[in-house]
């Protein structure tokens, strides 16, 4: 009777345990890296409407590169103005196969249906507006570190490798989680924008030094213009990639929309966008 007892107790105390641990395990995987809470969906605010993204690929006029530019259509739904913040990130991502110069020569056989390479992709370049992007942030101390000293390990042994940028879903993981520095946006409503707040931009002109050499070096720098009327804004956001060798261009586009007056899961809006195949206008 006492084993019985002795049992049951046993195996009531195994429950409990692996309830209270199923329990810290949840927690834990609701928060994204160094304890952060992570909520990847967006929250609907009635007050926003995003009609229309749209891309355009050009020139840049200093010659030396080209813009990639993303026009963001928003509406205002309610008669006061509202205030809310905006990151658009591009990007080139590639699945892994297709940047391993081993695996180039050497492909996968075509009756390999599944491919579990395929599925890992890389970024090989990124730019945000309206702040750069440091990788040192996105990963953390110790993810830094430990990137870097596998990349310092390769680099000794003579291999080709480039440092490498941490993937899409870190990105948006860590935009999600740090809204502080996106760019303001007001939506106006019914009495709208004040003669100096039609036009937004951080358009840097040429010096008379630039004029005279026909040059534009600040080009670059100019990295976002907002038109802004009753119940509308247009944001074009102007993303920079010089020209070099094994020249390509960004791919995949993203944009997130936070309501920065509310206390956590900022976003109210959230979009990823494939643009491959986007053509360049002369």
């Amino acid at each position: 009777m006492k084993s019985v007892a002795k049992f049951s107790f046993i195996l009531l105390f195994l429950i409990l345990g692996n309830g209270i641990s199923g329990q810290n395990n949840a927690e834990k995987e609701s928060k994204g890296s160094e304890g952060v809470e992570y909520y990847p969906l967006a929250y609907y605010d009635d007050r926003l409407l995003v009609k229309e993204v749209s891309f355009f690929r050009r020139h840049a006029d200093n010659g030396k590169g080209e813009f990639m530019d993303v026009m963001v259509e928003l509406e205002n739904r309610d008669f006061d103005p509202a205030n809310f913040s905006i990151y658009i990130l591009a990007v080139n991502e590639t699945p892994l196969s297709r940047v391993d110069d081993r695996r180039e020569l050497v492909p996968f056989p075509k009756w390999r249906q599944y491919d579990v390479e395929e599925e890992t992709k890389v970024v090989n370049f990124q730019n945000l507006v309206p702040v750069k992007l440091d990788s040192k942030n996105v990963w953390g101390e110790k993810k830094y570190g430990e990137v870097k000293k596998s990349y310092d390990e390769k680099i000794a042994r003579g291999e080709k490798v480039k440092f490498p940028n941490p993937n899409l879903d870190t990105l948006v993981h860590y935009l999600t989680n740090n809204p502080k520095d996106a760019l303001p946006i007001v939506l106006y409503g019914e009495e709208g924008p004040a003669k100096d707040k039609v036009l937004v931009s951080n358009f840097v002109p040429q010096t008379a030094e630039d004029l005279q050499k026909q040059k534009h070096d600040t080009l670059s720098k100019h990295t976002y213009t907002v038109y802004n009327a009753k119940y509308k804004s247009t944001i074009f956001s102007h993303h920079y990639t010089e020209y070099r060798p094994g020249y390509f261009t960004f791919n995949k586009v993203v944009v997130l929309i936070f309501n920065p007056q509310k206390e956590k899961n900022k976003l109210v809006y959230r979009k990823i966008i494939d643009i491959n195949g986007l053509k360049l206008v002369n």
